[in-house]
């Protein structure tokens, strides 16, 4: 058979020797068949490049077997990371995934809802940067499932997140167990969407042991900053006459410059100051000095986003409606003395 011919599952199943029951099988990774026969029907797709027909599958069965994710920034290690754990789980399960780069912005986000629902996609998960999610967003009954961000909805929707006030909790006490008692927190424009809590967990912790953290201690960066921002209001904070021995960020970017605005001031870290980021991105292990840092293990939380979302398109029952993970701290040199 000419190899640049297009081929028909009866095709396959005749040069692989079984049944076209079992050929659909493998390809919907349903049913039971060995890893010999398995194997033996891969082999034939891949030499033949078989491509099965979504459009008509779609028509056929109401189902697509694609689905969307919309996220904020793909450049983001933490929303890159959770983007590739979710592209594996539905690849395997036979699946294609649409990304959808909204570049936090709220409008070009409603866009691609609605360009989603219009090409039929069987559910849709989103890493938002709205504050309210309207139920307007689809037009069809499918399952939208909520990551990381919990806008306020009145849908009921799944979500799938990290417990970050807990993880700000934890590093602040870590820092005021090494004597900090000075302690600020810098959080960008975007660590303000509704319950992320971020800001929380500092204050809780510096309450509970009758530190000073107030609006007065909270550094908050306008809208577009930049990584020099965080540097410039740092150093603005000590031209102040503030005292800090320790920095929470938001984020290990922020916290890498606000490194540099203590260093251009002539305070050592972690002699003079400690200081922890968030999400333990590769250039906290690279920087000098190590950034100590929050964990929240996207890739977990993908797999589960994943999961769930397919659970809802098959409408199974006692699908558990909220995910919590566990944040962890990942101690480096920048606050070990």
């Amino acid at each position: 058979m000419n190899s640049k011919k297009t081929v028909s599952i009866i095709d396959i199943a005749r040069l692989a020797g079984v049944s076209t029951a079992t050929v659909s099988h493998v390809l919907n990774k349903s049913g039971r068949y060995s890893k010999e026969t398995e194997e033996k029907v891969k082999s034939v797709i891949d030499k033949y490049g078989y491509v099965s027909n979504n459009a008509a599958r779609s028509l056929k069965s109401s189902s697509s077997r694609t689905v969307g994710l919309i996220m904020p920034n793909i450049n983001n290690d933490f929303f890159s990371t959770i983007a590739v754990s979710i592209e594996q789980f539905f690849d395997y399960n036979n699946y294609s995934l649409f990304i959808c780069n909204t570049d936090n912005d709220p409008q070009k986000e409603r866009r691609y809802f609605h360009k989603l629902d219009s090409m039929q996609v069987d559910g849709i998960m989103v890493i938002s940067c709205q504050n309210l999610l309207e139920s307007d967003l689809v037009s069809r009954d499918i399952p939208i499932l909520l990551i990381d961000r919990t806008p306020i909805n009145s849908m009921n929707l799944h979500i799938v997140a990290s417990d970050v006030k807990t993880g700000m909790f934890k590093a602040t006490e870590k820092l005021i167990e090494k004597g900090c008692r000075n302690i600020i927190f810098v959080s960008s424009y975007l660590a303000t969407y509704v319950k992320t809590n971020r800001k929380d967990g500092y204050l809780e912790a510096m309450h509970k042991h009758n530190l000073k953290a107030d609006q007065s201690t909270v550094i908050q960066l306008p809208k577009g900053s930049s990584l020099i921002n965080t540097e410039t209001a740092v150093i603005e904070y000590l031209d102040a006459g503030n005292k800090i021995d320790g920095i929470i960020c938001t984020s290990d970017n922020q916290a890498i410059s606000a490194m540099m605005g203590l260093k251009r001031k002539g305070l050592r870290v972690p002699e003079d100051v400690k200081v922890f980021g968030f999400d333990n991105q590769l250039q906290s292990r690279i920087c000098t000095p190590s950034l100590s840092t929050i964990e929240r293990n996207p890739s977990a939380m993908g797999n589960a986003a994943a999961e769930t979302l397919l659970k809802l398109i098959k409408k199974q029952e006692n699908i558990p409606e909220t995910l919590i993970f566990d944040c962890s701290l990942i101690e480096r040199d920048s606050t070990k003395q």
